[in-house]
């Protein structure tokens, strides 16, 4: 058999996806300027702003906008000398001291200290109100956010604190659960989400502003104060309730090869290479997809396309040549998941269970070690998106990476404790499904260091259903990070590094448990087979793809199907 010559290319029109997106630089608006400087702690009541100055150990209440101005309509001098961190709980302002290790509950009308609690902790930075009255604190340099009694100060309970240079924080009700604290960051200038209930931190979002000081949260709004610019800035939470954030554009080519040759005295009777063509996602929006040679587009199982290659009869140097070239512009995401707005088991359409909650040869969901796990991390909670996460959390804690070969099976890679991406990935599959979570994995191939570089190795990941959002990336491999802050962004999120290939539940009717390339081929005698499969990434130009491609609503710019197959 002679080389396979390239005779026509086909450049595929690509589905379309939500659409639904959001950005945090878009999301903060600026509101007020703070008329004094060294500001800790923020405070939003009626038409008024309240913060303490560190430098002048005064509580500071002060009006007015952004078109007109601010001014101070009134003050308060502190008993302490360091103001730290600022709470309020309908009647009394709670305000820490670093210098003396006190924290002081104020009466702004009359200026009277009305009670002094011991800080059971140093360098408290930040203070909320719970719902039932009692204080947490977050400190600077600590592991954990502390629950305090508002009687006496004493401590009723800990939780892993998401980052150790936390600097403020507030309470967010909750109609299910115990309630939210927003926990800012100066150190990352983040502001994370965590749930008191499980301890977890949930997601984080961009700070505004640099040095994050001041957090309140009134109505569905966030507002956040800077210590370094003493500007106050506004969310809409509710506007981003289960929605996907994009940042971070990277505009690139990549190009997947594939080659089976024959190089022994035998032959290859036969030979296939499966490429898995990918789409628009939530991550990606394609320009081009261009496969190159002679092959037929089928459809698994899955619904994903696969471009098959074949020849027959190979001799000693035939070979079989497969590409692909991938156009686009890709994105980091991230879903900022609201627990309480999650649905129920119920919720899940028929469909997407019947095809993702089933068993399969690398999950075995009846293993004693999965159900075990399952009664023990799962227990008794409802909520399927604290399933999921507890599960997440334990696979993260349980597993070592180590790519030895091999994908084995997720009772063998959980009772072991070690196992590669695709190892992590078909464990939490198994455990969400045992749980009655639909989950499936994705494949793809990854920017590994400069921006123009080679992959041979890939990446896989899970995808879980989560009603109302829908199908949500979660990278426990990824997520194996020491603070929850870090953490819980591969719960719901990935970087821009990726160009998705692949989707599948698992034994695929043409890839099998392979993502990216396949390859299948039968032989006779000495034949001596060569398989090589690799990807290929490289900036794309900004000629390539101009700026009229993308409106700024980050919307997909609808590319003509220029042949058939």
């Amino acid at each position: 058999m002679k080389k396979v010559t390239l005779i026509f290319c086909l450049i595929f029109s690509l589905s379309a996806f939500s659409g639904d997106y959001f950005n945090s630089s878009q999301l903060f608006k600026k509101i007020a300027y703070m008329p004094t400087g060294f500001t800790n702690g923020l405070i939003v009541k009626d038409n008024s702003f309240f913060t303490t100055d560190r430098h002048k150990d005064i509580l500071y209440q002060f009006e007015g906008s952004i078109n007109n101005g601010f001014k101070i309509k009134k003050f308060v001098e502190l008993p302490n000398y360091e103001p730290s961190a600022l709470a309020f709980n309908g009647k009394l302002f709670a305000v820490a001291d670093l210098e003396k290790e006190f924290i002081y509950l104020i009466d702004f009308e009359t200026g009277v200290c009305v009670k002094t609690l011991p800080a059971p902790y140093k360098r408290i930075t930040g203070l909320a109100f719970d719902k039932d009255g009692n204080l947490w604190a977050c400190i600077y340099r600590g592991k954990n956010l502390v629950k305090i009694s508002k009687d006496d100060g004493t401590t009723l309970r800990e939780i892993k604190s998401p980052f150790p240079t936390v600097s403020a924080m507030c309470f967010m009700p909750s109609k299910t659960r115990e309630g939210y604290l927003w926990v800012a960051d100066r150190g990352k200038d983040r502001i994370y989400l965590v749930d008191i209930e499980s301890g977890l931190t949930v997601f984080y979002l961009k700070s505004p502003v640099p040095y994050p000081t001041g957090l309140y949260f009134k109505d569905g709004k966030l507002y956040v104060s800077c210590y370094q610019k003493d500007q106050v800035y506004v969310a809409d939470i509710n506007s981003i309730k289960n929605k996907c954030e994009r940042f971070d554009i990277r505009d690139a080519k990549v190009t997947v090869y594939s080659t089976i040759e024959c190089m022994g005295t035998g032959k290859i009777t036969e030979a296939k290479a499966f490429i898995a063509v990918p789409v628009n996602r939530d991550n990606q929006e394609l320009k081009k997809v261009k496969l190159y040679g002679k092959y037929k587009v089928v459809k698994d199982q899955y619904g994903q396309k696969v471009a098959v290659y074949s020849a027959k009869d190979m001799e000693n140097g035939d070979f079989l040549n497969s590409k692909m070239e991938v156009e686009g512009r890709f994105f980091a995401i991230s879903y900022k998941i609201f627990p309480d707005e999650i649905g129920t088991e119920d919720d899940i359409p028929e469909n997407i269970k019947e095809i993702y909650l089933k068993d399969d040869e690398k999950y075995v969901l009846n293993s004693p070690i999965i159900q075990n796990v399952i009664k023990k991390v799962v227990g008794n909670e409802k909520n399927l998106y604290f399933k999921a996460r507890k599960l997440f959390e334990f696979l993260a804690d349980r597993i070592n990476y180590q790519m030895v070969g091999g994908w084995d099976i997720a009772p063998v890679v959980i009772s072991r404790g070690t196992g590669s991406c695709s190892e992590y990935t078909f464990s939490y599959i198994a455990l969400c499904r045992a749980a009655g979570i639909p989950a499936r994995y994705v494949g793809s191939v990854v920017v590994r260091g400069e921006d123009a570089s080679f992959d041979n190795v890939y990446h896989r990941w899970a995808e879980i259903y989560l009603p109302p959002i829908g199908w949500i990336p979660v990278d426990v491999n990824a997520g194996d990070e020491e603070w929850q802050g870090d953490r819980c962004y591969s719960f719901g999120g990935i970087a821009n590094r990726f160009l998705i290939t692949t989707v599948g539940g698992g034994n695929s009717r043409y890839m099998k448990w392979d993502y990216n390339v396949s390859v299948d081929y039968k032989t006779i005698g000495k034949a001596n087979v060569r398989v090589e499969s690799f990807a290929e990434w490289d900036v794309l130009k900004a000629k390539k793809i101009m700026k009229t491609d993308y409106d700024t609503n980050l919307k997909f710019y609808n590319f003509e199907k220029k042949c058939c197959f």
